[in-house]
């Protein structure tokens, strides 16, 4: 089901530095039209961090996992210690912790952006976070 994503309540994202990975929540994959892969890219300058719809090819694609959209239990990780401990290191983030990051739609870019300047260290005492 694909979703108009100027409309979409939040776009989010978790950096798990610990894991070395990057939790794609289902909002983000439907408002790129629920692709079959995803590729992150990060800018120049490492300040932004997006995804974008990919085909099989792309040297950075990733498969979104059967059932991810129907399933409660199905997560979307994209794994990588160094892709992953780079970001943070580069922001100035440590990379024991896991972020959270709230990202726009870009129609321009058909691509979900995520500034990390926004992330928000997670706290499991605070439910919101999730």
């Amino acid at each position: 089901m694909t979703v108009n994503p100027e409309k979409m309540p939040k776009l989010t994202i978790s950096i798990q530095g610990k894991e070395g990975c990057v939790g794609i929540h289902k909002n983000v994959v439907r408002a790129l039209g629920c692709p079959r892969y995803l590729a992150p890219r990060i800018s120049r300058k490492r300040n932004l961090f997006m995804l974008v719809p990919c085909e099989r090819e792309d040297v950075l694609s990733h498969e979104m996992p059967e059932n991810f959209l129907e399933s409660a239990h199905t997560n979307y990780r994209i794994h990588s210690l160094s892709f992953v401990r780079d970001i943070l290191l580069s922001n100035g983030l440590r990379t024991e912790c896991t972020y959270f990051l709230e990202g726009r739609y870009s129609k321009k870019n058909h691509a979900v952006i995520f500034p990390i300047a926004s992330a928000k260290l997670y706290d499991p005492k605070n439910e919101e976070a999730d």
